[in-house]
C-alpha cells in the first residue's frame, strides 16, 4: 500500500484522537481555567470604644456569584496564642464585584491581633463551585502589619 492509500486513514484517526482528547480534556480545563479567585484583603484594624474594627476587601475574581460564605476566622497574639475565634460572613457576593466588610473583635484591643487565620470555611455556596472547593479559591492578603493567611 502507497502513502497516499494510508493518508486518508491517518487523517480519520488524527481527527478521532483529537475529538476524545477534547471531549475529555476540555471540561477539566474550562473548570479550572474559569474558577478564578477570590481575594480577601485585611485592610484595616480600627479601635472602636475599647474592640477592634476589622475591614475586608473582599474581591470575587470568580464567575461565579457567592450566596453564602462563612469563613472560620482564629485571632493570634503577637507571640502566636489563640486569643479569639470568629465566625465571619463574607458573602453574598456576586460575580466580579468587589465589596467592603467590616466586623467587630469584641473585648480585643486592635495592637492584640498578631496574625488573623482562615481556619475554615463553615458555609459556601456559590454557583458551579462545590463547597470543599470554597478554601482553595480564597486568597488571603493584609495591607496591616498583621499577617492574614490559610
Amino acid at each position: 500500500m502507497t502513502d497516499s492509500v494510508h493518508a486518508p486513514v491517518r487523517r480519520s484517526l488524527a481527527f478521532l484522537l483529537a475529538a476524545t482528547l477534547a471531549t475529555v480534556a476540555g471540561p477539566a480545563f474550562a473548570q479550572s481555567s474559569s474558577a478564578g479567585t477570590f481575594s480577601l484583603e485585611l485592610n484595616r484594624l480600627d479601635a472602636v470604644a475599647g474592640d477592634c474594627r476589622v475591614t475586608l476587601v473582599e474581591k470575587n475574581g470568580t464567575q461565579s456569584a457567592f450566596a453564602a460564605l462563612k469563613l472560620d476566622l482564629v485571632v493570634f497574639d503577637a507571640a502566636g496564642i489563640v486569643t479569639k475565634r470568629v465566625g465571619v460572613d463574607a458573602g453574598p457576593l456576586k460575580a466580579g464585584r468587589t465589596v467592603v466588610k467590616t466586623f467587630d473583635l469584641k473585648g480585643l484591643a486592635c495592637d492584640g491581633v498578631g496574625r488573623l487565620l482562615i481556619n475554615d470555611v463553615l458555609a459556601c455556596e456559590a454557583e458551579g463551585i462545590a463547597a470543599d472547593a470554597c478554601l482553595d479559591l480564597v486568597e488571603p492578603r493584609s495591607r496591616v502589619a498583621a499577617p492574614f493567611d490559610k
